[in-house]
């Protein structure tokens, strides 16, 4: 029922004549397969207000992380809401879909803890990478149309190419967002 509920005010939302402005923002972060592996993330987001304190985010991840068996760059798109609150605090969701290129360290096979073989041919293995993220943050600007905020983001993601759909991948991503632009 409450998802019914919210379908039907988002649909009003996007319907209804807004006042509210639009944002540009640029972000970067830390991105951790598993929550370990060390990587960096650089992220570009343009978010349309429907209210004052309710935004539909479109953003562009590009990433970068280092396990101890492959090296991964990453490239996917994210469309989702985030919900501002008085206090500052804010909380998110987002669908991706994108890319993952993963070079191994190992010559030709490579099994994992899973007993999961790749052939992978001593080249760099590219494969879809579909992808649930959720997220709260603080907002630390005090002026409403340029945020600045941290946010903590924990990942659920595929590699299509060498993981079957019972194996996901699990990341923390620690950033901070900034406002380029407003319109």
């Amino acid at each position: 029922m409450r998802k019914l509920i919210f379908l039907i005010l988002l649909i009003a939302g996007v319907a209804s004549q807004s006042t509210a402005q639009n944002k540009l923002n640029l972000g970067v972060g830390y991105f951790g397969e598993n929550g370990i592996n060390p990587g960096a993330l650089i992220e570009f987001e343009y978010e349309k207000f429907f209210t004052e304190d309710f935004s539909l985010p479109l953003r562009a991840d590009f990433g970068y992380h280092v396990n101890s068996d492959f090296h991964a760059f990453t490239f996917d798109i994210h469309k989702g809401f985030r919900k501002y609150y008085k206090s500052g605090l804010m909380i998110e969701q987002s669908i991706g879909f994108g890319i993952i290129a993963k070079r191994f360290m190992s010559d030709y096979f490579f099994m994992d803890k899973y007993a999961a073989v790749s052939v992978h041919g001593n080249k760099v293995n590219i494969g879809l990478m579909p992808s649930i993220t959720s997220g709260i943050g603080y907002d630390f600007s005090s002026e409403k149309d340029h945020s600045a905020f941290l946010w903590i983001r924990p990942k659920v993601y595929l590699d299509l190419s060498y993981r079957a759909l019972n194996l996901p991948y699990a990341a923390l991503q620690i950033g901070f967002t900034k406002t380029l632009k407003t319109k």
